[in-house]
């Protein structure tokens, strides 16, 4: 079986890591149709065009942090038929009843008793999730997040690092939580939430995370 790391950038650096230390792939590459390299990490660049006849037995793993992004790559992958891989990192604790869809990423960190998790979620690092949370498909939990018990995340929402969500809180589709941010509210589609206790600074109408502010 082969590993195919769609992105060939420094989250794909990390999943590398990690994807070599679980060790279960006869062979790791990567997928990047805008870089110029031909080699990154230690590991074959290709082309998402090149993959054709490369090998039967293939899956994919995303390895970028933009919700958007990951879900676009997400239907372009299962629209040409290939399977997704889901890693797990030696030190992420995952309890007895938690449901976790295809594509997922777990760098660390600890998920609790009947977490339901959908499709191409990536928990990028010592994050901890309540039991009985949803997480909606394509989201981002970056580093240190804290999230209580019986919280409903939507889909494509981002988690800045450090951000903590009080139990039984409900996040909208594409919202962006910003560094630090304590949620203790509901929070609306698309609301872009900062501070302690958080409030809405505006609303993601780009449907993108990262230079949104033109820096």
């Amino acid at each position: 079986m082969t590993l195919a790391i769609y992105c060939a950038g420094g989250l794909g650096k990390e999943i590398i890591a990690l994807a070599r230390s679980v060790n279960i792939w006869n062979e790791i590459i990567f997928v990047d149709d805008i870089t110029d390299a031909d080699w990154h990490a230690g590991a074959k660049v290709f082309r998402f065009d090149e993959l054709r006849g490369y090998n039967d037995e293939l899956e994919f793993i995303i390895a970028t942090g933009e919700p958007a992004v990951r879900e676009a790559l997400y239907k372009k992958i299962k629209g040409a038929g290939y399977k997704m891989a889901t890693v797990f990192s030696r030190d992420c604790m995952i309890l007895p009843g938690a449901s976790i869809g295809e594509g997922c990423v777990f760098l660390a960190g600890a998920i609790s008793a009947d977490v339901v998790i959908g499709p191409n979620v990536l928990f990028n690092g010592e994050v901890k999730v309540g039991h009985d949370t949803v997480i909606g498909a394509h989201s981002v939990l970056s580093e240190a997040c804290l999230i209580g018990g019986h919280t409903e995340i939507g889909a494509r929402v981002y988690l800045a690092p450090g951000s903590m969500i009080k139990d039984r809180i409900k996040i909208g589709d594409d919202a962006i939580i910003s560094l630090g941010a304590i949620i203790l509210r509901r929070v609306k589609e698309r609301a872009i939430m900062m501070g302690n206790p958080a409030k809405r600074i505006g609303f993601n109408t780009e449907g993108k995370v990262f230079n949104m502010f033109g820096i």
